[in-house]
């Protein structure tokens, strides 16, 4: 009996290092992000702007479809770097105010690539996942890689609808942002180019049900 209670002192001793540890790690992994967002802020203003909008809402929507908490909890600290791949896109690209060329396009799109570039290191698998596929849609008709369905994880599933509600959302050079009402519209129902299949079902159920808070949290960081 002195024995096994001298080993799970031990044992006890072991786990609240190791967990401590855990937490170290982490608040580490925190830091790393919020640095390295700011690196994307910098090189852009609109994208700086943008990156801290979805972090605020895929938190929302994760917060929401019952999902394992250290999922909940790694989509509240990586959404923000989905597209850190953007710094090795060059600015003329980048910055431009008119509509690009199919040629500038593909280059555009080397983006989620790019992110491995910085995220494809331990302890950001699932940043380097929202990076990589948050530009895949549902119907397979995404990219990189036209991923499918399940094939796509969730973490990038959710970062994927708020992408685009808060480009429909924002002003740029070419457009005017739309209001909340018309990018709840055309994401639910379409218009063409974005598609209600491009997004899960059980992702876009919570985005239709949460719209109302969507709303005010968007207004809120913008």
């Amino acid at each position: 009996m002195e024995e096994l209670e001298a080993t799970n002192q031990e044992l006890e001793k072991a786990y609240s290092e190791i967990s401590k540890k855990t937490e170290e790690f982490k608040m580490l992994l925190l830091h790393m992000s919020e640095r390295l967002a700011a690196v994307a802020e910098g090189y852009d203003e609109n994208t700086g702007q943008h990156i801290y909008r979805v972090k605020k809402l895929s938190g929302l929507i994760a917060e929401n479809l019952n999902l394992e908490p250290d999922v909940v909890e790694a989509i509240k600290m990586f959404a923000s770097l989905h597209d850190i791949g953007k710094i090795f896109i060059p600015k003329e690209i980048l910055l431009k105010p008119g509509k690009l060329t199919p040629e500038e396009w593909e280059i555009m799109k080397k983006h989620t690539e790019f992110a491995k570039r910085i995220l494809d290191v331990p302890g950001f698998e699932r940043a380097l996942s929202i990076a990589l596929y948050h530009h895949e849609n549902y119907d397979g008709s995404g990219y990189p890689f036209g991923l499918k369905g399940a094939e796509i994880p969730i973490e990038a599933q959710i970062v994927k609808i708020v992408d685009v509600y808060d480009a429909l959302r924002s002003d740029r050079p070419y457009k005017r942002g739309y209001t909340h009402e018309e990018a709840m519209k055309i994401i639910l129902e379409g218009d063409g180019r974005t598609l209600p299949q491009h997004f899960a079902p059980e992702v876009l159920q919570v985005f239709r049900e949460l719209s109302e808070v969507i709303n005010e949290a968007w207004e809120s960081v913008r």
